[in-house]
């Protein structure tokens, strides 16, 4: 797939992804921007995992030592929940 190439839904996917990741605790706001496009790179299918995703977006959280376990959960809990919003 190719980035250039916009998909069905993509807007809609985006939205998800950012709101997911809007409770993320990270040092900046760049930090939660970058995250929140990986998330993105995750639904559209282009990440294989969240973890993937949370890894490659190499993102800086508050505390240091949150271990990216945690950040996934807390990122299939905000995907959880905007699912359930748009229902």
């Amino acid at each position: 797939m190719s980035l250039h190439v916009s998909k069905e839904h993509d807007n809609e996917l985006a939205r998800k992804a950012y709101a997911a990741v809007a409770e993320v605790p990270t040092i900046e706001e760049n930090d939660r921007n970058r995250l929140g496009y990986h998330v993105w790179l995750y639904l559209r299918g282009e990440l294989g995992s969240l973890e993937e995703a949370v890894h490659l977006a190499r993102s800086r959280f508050r505390p240091r030592s949150l271990p990216p376990e945690e950040v996934v959960g807390m990122i299939e809990r905000g995907l959880d929940t905007t699912a359930t919003e748009s229902i």
